[in-house]
């Protein structure tokens, strides 16, 4: 069963992390886009990668989508922190230097609309660390998110080195999903506060 749909997107499409992507996944971590990230040193670390994908979305700890621009595999959108009780996700979109803004957003909008119709999720949280793309921040503000905090030096970059990580926050103003009573959807008689027509009169 697959737990992380493909998602389409104006230029390009959102997929689920698959076995015949290893070599384009393995040579996007070779070019790491976060500050102080280590270069992959083992193609079969992308193996464990897949099936830790395959493992979060089943159980909802998290979703990974390889971002496909004109064909090639150019980034990788992950959600985190996934708090599916109190509908909430952490995001972030790492990509090659050919990954526009434009379709970087339009992955992340992408996204955004599957896990509010989907999931009903309604913060959405994205991470950007200092020393990143510095048009993210701009471009998450098209999308309606908002910077709401600044960590000091937690993101690691060397042995002694660390960076600030900014999150933004994005809060879903689409309507929430009505609870309903056992039978509203069923056979009538299943509900006791129905009225139930018989076909005749007592």
């Amino acid at each position: 069963m697959r737990f992380t749909p493909e998602l389409p997107f104006d230029g390009g499409r959102l997929k689920p992390l698959q076995s015949e992507d290893t070599a384009a996944l393995f040579a996007l971590y070779q070019q790491p886009e976060l500050p102080g990230q280590k270069p992959l040193q083992d193609e079969s670390q992308i193996g464990r990668l897949i099936d830790l994908s395959v493992q979060m979305a089943a159980t909802q700890r998290g979703i990974m989508w390889a971002i496909e621009s004109d064909g090639e595999v150019c980034g990788i959108l992950s959600g985190f922190d996934w708090q599916a009780s109190q509908l909430r996700i952490m995001l972030r979109a790492d990509g090659l230097p050919v990954l526009s803004d434009e379709h970087r957003a339009a992955a992340i909008k992408a996204a955004v609309d599957f896990l509010i119709e989907k999931y009903h999720l309604r913060n959405f949280g994205y991470q950007w660390v200092s020393g990143q793309n510095e048009s993210i921040p701009g471009l998450l503000g098209t999308l309606g998110f908002e910077r709401c905090a600044v960590l000091r030096d937690a993101w690691r970059t060397g042995d002694r080195e660390f960076a600030d990580i900014h999150q933004f926050h994005f809060i879903s103003t689409a309507e929430k999903p009505q609870p309903k009573k056992l039978g509203d959807d069923d056979n009538p008689g299943q509900n006791l506060d129905r009225d139930v027509n018989h076909g005749g009169t007592h």
